[in-house]
């Protein structure tokens, strides 16, 4: 019976997938958690490309301009009557799980464009599904400020702290080009084949999906909160150098929205408000849509995939709308912005 356990133990361990990794859930394969391309600075999709999402939830196509990026191809001339908006983030700003007629920003954008000044707001799109704030600077700075935006959001969420504990800092960008990531650390035996092995190393030794243990993890969380904060600082600085209004955005993970609580990002917001950096926090009306909606995280998000589905997307965007609207009609006016950082 004491040789039957184990391989029955793997069995229903594999069926449940308690202990499956964010890829193994999604898309069936194991990805060495500190894996990094060290080829370029930039994390974008192949330029002009035709991309399939088919996955048991959802099933789309993603197009990308000549950036890599899910949009479309803008010019860099910009015409006297028009302000632009770039967002900048991961996949949530990529806007995974959704239509491209219905992301986040394309929703924003015509929320924004209904009133007043209609059609003068263009909406570019910076996010990058597997990105995290450093890459966004980085593409920001280099790839994205050539076409003269007006407003720029830095979306963030909880994965871009498990991010930069994996990839690092602003250190990680080499003079010639490349990336040096993160050394990793070992890889625990059988981890990567074994569902029974992570369950031992997980409830025995406290490890975590990081191959560090949960003590080890915090001091790194705490570390890379930290470097984020530095970061967003540097975002201010560059943006308000050159006269475009920075504003950073806070989105829930699904876990948080239920217990509308942030894991790591209370430091981040607090930093910004202290430093006079405008922040929109969205969760708030998200939980408020959650309410409405009887705690149904599902309707939200996708249950497997973990992303805002259209309709959180949606919510997304009308979060967001409360926050930005008044500074688009001011902006659109001329009148001066003398707002206060959003509490």
């Amino acid at each position: 019976m004491g040789l039957l356990f184990i391989p029955a133990a793997e069995i229903v361990l594999r069926l449940s997938c308690a202990y499956c990794t964010w890829t193994e859930r999604n898309e069936g394969v194991f990805v060495p958690p500190y894996a990094v391309n060290a080829r370029s600075w930039y994390y974008a999709n192949d330029p002009n490309a035709v991309l399939s999402y088919q996955l048991s939830e959802f099933d789309y196509e993603k197009r990308t301009n000549s950036l890599g990026l899910r949009d479309i191809e803008h010019p860099l001339l910009k015409r006297s009557d028009e302000l632009r908006l770039v967002a900048v983030g991961d996949s949530f700003t990529e806007a995974r799980g959704a239509r491209f007629d219905q992301t986040w920003l394309n929703q924003l954008g015509l929320m924004l464009n209904a009133g007043p000044g209609a059609n003068q707001l263009t909406m570019m799109c910076g996010g990058v599904a597997g990105s995290d704030p450093f890459y966004s600077y980085r593409m920001l700075v280099d790839k994205l400020l050539p076409y003269r935006p007006d407003f720029v959001l830095l979306v963030v969420n909880n994965s871009d702290v498990s991010d930069v504990i994996l990839r690092g800092g602003m250190e990680r960008f080499q003079p010639d080009g490349t990336v040096r990531g993160v050394e990793p650390p070992p890889m625990p035996w059988l981890y990567e084949s074994s569902q029974l092995a992570r369950l031992i190393l997980f409830e025995v030794f406290d490890y975590t999906h990081l191959l560090i243990t949960r003590t080890e993890r915090e001091k790194r969380e705490q570390q890379a909160v930290e470097k984020l904060m530095a970061l967003v600082g540097e975002f201010n600085t560059v943006l308000e150098s050159q006269g475009v209004d920075f504003t950073l955005v806070l989105a829930p993970h699904h876990n948080e929205l239920r217990r509308d609580r942030y894991e790591r990002l209370d430091a981040l917001k607090d930093y910004a408000l202290q430093h006079q950096i405008d922040v929109i926090d969205t969760k708030p009306y998200l939980y408020s849509k959650l309410e409405e909606h009887e705690g149904k995280l599902a309707d939200l998000y996708w249950p497997i995939d973990m992303h805002f589905t259209e309709l959180g997307y949606r919510y997304f965007a009308e979060a967001i709308e409360i926050g930005l609207g008044p500074k688009i009609m001011r902006a659109r006016s001329g009148s001066p912005d003398t707002t206060p950082p959003s509490p």
